[in-house]
């Protein structure tokens, strides 16, 4: 997370043109924002057709058994 963080940065701040430098911090507020709401809100809606079903398996990993 922190290497993603870096390479963002280097590319906001590192930009040789003033043209491409708006461009390119324009593009990566955006990408961050995305990247944020969909990691705040996992949840996707679902539409299912009419004669269609679906199954939900829930299961959790890495639970220590005693």
């Amino acid at each position: 997370m922190r290497a993603i963080v870096r390479f963002i940065g280097r590319r906001i701040f590192h930009s040789q043109s003033k043209k491409f430098r708006l461009i390119s911090r324009l593009v990566t507020v955006i990408g961050i924002a995305r990247l944020t709401s969909r990691a705040i809100t996992p949840a996707r809606r679902i539409v299912l057709a009419r004669d269609e079903t679906m199954e939900v398996r829930i299961t959790k990993t890495g639970q220590r058994a005693s």
